[in-house]
């Protein structure tokens, strides 16, 4: 790396000499070429103006005239000289007297040279100019001398855009040079560059595949080499490291608790599933009797670790939740030392699922034993005689009736609670649902009537659904029910529904409210707030256990917010997709 950039510093170094070399010489040629031109055009103008001469009085007012007007026109300076170097006439200075031998163009032409120019500072008038000097020949003889000087400022203009633009285009090359050279540079090193850093990341991590992804044909058995050499070290490292990783995989993905203890005490390994078992946090490498709460379980690790032996048992611990676990140990003996390893299950849900089911099963025996019982009990006694009591027959009918329809209703709420979502064949269908709550609503006219209810629908119209309406109806069917139930006569149930990013409605009720306690039981099959008023009014005690039931599966949540005389407020919220 040091000497790569050592490489790259010498030839910026030596692009920068070029470029200023390049430069200079550049100007140079470009200010001889422009001096050679302008000499051209001055010889030009003195042989233009030599020609318009009146040679046979060189040193004539006519021939001062014409040099003055043409010096003014073209700025310039013009000397005419006899044939031995004297000043005749200077367009700049017209007293000016004297000899000009001295002058290396002047000097050039008397020695019978056909023109001569120099480049130099004029002490007459202040300036560097370009002087060109030519003879004035009449019949083969040179008779004078005609000097034509121009100030070299007048074409700096020129040097100065010359030197701009070839800056701009010496700097352009050099630096595409640079570049050049520097990729030349590049390419030679490539292969060094490339494999090294391969090299060091296949020592530092040979659990990764590291390749050389280069096409360079000059280098290709050098890459092949390597990469294959990286395959090999990589598919070594995978299969010491494959089992492992499987195992650790596998073990912190059980269900099921597992640890291993070692013969000091200590947990070697314990799995989350067993952390969270026993509620407990970073375990590993502390012993069992300072992590572990529950005596029972700490007794059995001894037994085990006593007895060198095996147990399996289900025991019920509190955490400070009770919990049922199936516990199993197994003592251990291997080159490691002795450890104990278990297994742990935690049953809590399935028993929890065992007594639902059989409370289930109790609180349905229980339920349509009562009507049964009624039915059959009134039954008897009209066929014992009573039914020649018109009156009495005609109570006891009315209370048959009753019970016969708390028995409909009963059978039908199981019906609802037993039915599989994945086997109902419903569509998705969209609903309106302003007209669907006062559709629903119709449905209670009389019971909102006769306890002179009013219900405030609160919503926009024209808002649109879409649902499986044979779980969705049940749920706005049951949450109605509940409200009318609990409210007192002359009161007020307010139903409210939105929609953005989910559909929320909410029931509200001013009945007798629901307790903090009995609020996390509500939704439980058969669980009633207030039994006695429940069963006189007929409800089952199913319907919120339904509308938990079917909210979850249109993937949804319901939730209830009350306080004791002060009412209720149920809310359901369902995804709008």
């Amino acid at each position: 790396m040091k000497k790569r950039k050592l490489d790259y510093l010498f030839l910026f170094v030596l692009m920068v000499a070029l470029f200023i070399g390049s430069w200079n010489l550049a100007n140079r040629f470009y200010q001889k070429e422009l001096v050679n031109q302008q000499e051209e055009f001055l010889l030009n103008n003195g042989q233009l103006l030599i020609s318009q001469f009146s040679l046979d009085t060189l040193d004539s007012e006519e021939n001062d005239q014409l040099i003055s007007h043409y010096a003014k026109e073209l700025d310039e300076r013009v000397t005419l000289l006899n044939q031995d170097g004297t000043i005749l006439f200077d367009s700049s200075h017209p007293d000016l007297t004297g000899s000009r031998t001295d002058r290396p163009e002047i000097q050039a032409v008397l020695a019978n040279n056909t023109y001569s120019s120099s480049v130099r500072y004029s002490q007459t008038l202040k300036k560097e100019l370009l002087y060109t000097a030519q003879p004035i020949v009449r019949n083969n003889q040179r008779i004078g001398v005609l000097r034509i000087a121009k100030s070299t400022s007048n074409f700096a203009p020129k040097t100065a855009d010359f030197q701009r633009s070839m800056f701009i285009i010496l700097l352009l090359f050099y630096l595409f040079l640079y570049l050049g050279i520097s990729y030349l540079i590049y390419q030679r090193n490539r292969p060094v560059e490339t494999v090294l850093p391969v090299l060091k990341r296949m020592v530092k991590s040979p659990e990764k595949s590291n390749f050389v992804l280069q096409d360079s044909a000059k280098w290709q058995e050098l890459y092949v080499t390597i990469n294959h050499l990286s395959e090999q070290l990589h598919d070594t490292y995978a299969a010491f490291t494959t089992t492992e990783e499987q195992f650790k995989t596998l073990f912190h993905e059980l269900m099921i608790g597992v640890f291993i203890i070692d013969e000091h005490g200590k947990f070697f390994m314990i799995n989350p599933t067993m952390e969270e078992i026993l509620q407990m946090g970073g375990a590993s490498q502390h012993y069992y009797w300072q992590v572990i709460e529950d005596n029972k379980l700490i007794q059995l690790i001894q037994q085990v670790m006593v007895e060198k032996s095996q147990v399996h048992q289900e025991i019920a611990i509190r955490l400070p939740q009770r919990k049922n676990l199936d516990v199993h140990l197994r003592f251990l003996e291997n080159a490691a030392g002795d450890q104990i390893m278990g297994t742990v299950y935690d049953l809590t849900h399935v028993r929890h699922l065992e007594k639902i089911q059989r409370d289930f099963v109790g609180n349905v025996s229980h339920e349509l034993k009562t009507p049964v019982t009624s039915l059959i009990g009134f039954t008897e006694t009209l066929l014992d005689g009573a039914k020649e009591n018109p009156e009495l027959t005609t109570e006891f009918l009315t209370i048959m009736h009753k019970d016969a329809v708390r028995l409909q209703h009963l059978i039908q709420d199981i019906i609802e609670l037993s039915k599989d979502s994945d086997h109902v064949s419903d569509e998705l269908q969209t609903i309106e649902l302003h007209d669907f709550v006062l559709q629903q609503l119709e449905f209670y006219q009389h019971l909102l009537t006769k306890k002179d209810l009013t219900v405030n629908v609160v919503g926009a119209e024209n808002v649109f659904y879409q649902t499986r309406p044979v779980f969705f109806q049940p749920i706005l069917k049951n949450l109605l029910e509940n409200a009318i139930q609990y409210s007192p006569e002359h009161k007020n149930i307010v139903i409210t529904y939105k929609v953005k990013e989910v559909l929320e409605i909410k029931i509200t009720d001013t009945g007798i409210g629901i307790s903090k306690e009995d609020q996390e039981r509500i939704f439980e099959r058969f669980y009633r707030v207030d039994r006695a008023r429940s069963r006189h009014s007929g409800g089952t005690g199913l319907g919120l256990a339904i509308v938990k039931e079917y909210t979850e599966i249109l993937g949804g949540t319901v939730s209830v917010e009350s306080h004791p005389k002060l009412g209720s407020t149920f809310t359901v919220t369902l995804p709008i997709n």
